[in-house]
């Protein structure tokens, strides 16, 4: 493994919409990903869903996501209501 395949690999036009990809997955920016996946969330939003697992990392001073990872993340918190059986009275 050489040192090349180790240094993220950084897609896009420079700025502040960068993607990082990394082995499996690619980071992207917060705004991008609350944009995106969030359905246009508020990053306030977001920083609350960090408390409950969202992923994230800090990459020179700014915060990405993963985009696949948090994707799973979001698909894991869907829940299906359940109806109460009730007994029927005779």
């Amino acid at each position: 493994m050489s040192l090349e395949d180790q240094t993220p690999a950084l897609v896009g036009s420079g700025g502040f919409n960068r993607h990082i990809e990394i082995p499996g997955d690619v980071l992207i920016p917060d705004a991008d990903f609350c944009r995106d996946v969030l359905n246009d969330c508020a990053r306030r939003t977001a920083k609350r869903y960090e408390a409950e697992g969202l992923p994230f990392v800090m990459v020179a001073g700014r915060k990405f996501r993963p985009l696949n990872a948090g994707r799973e993340w979001l698909a894991a918190r869907i829940t299906a209501r359940t109806n109460k059986r009730t007994r029927k009275r005779t």
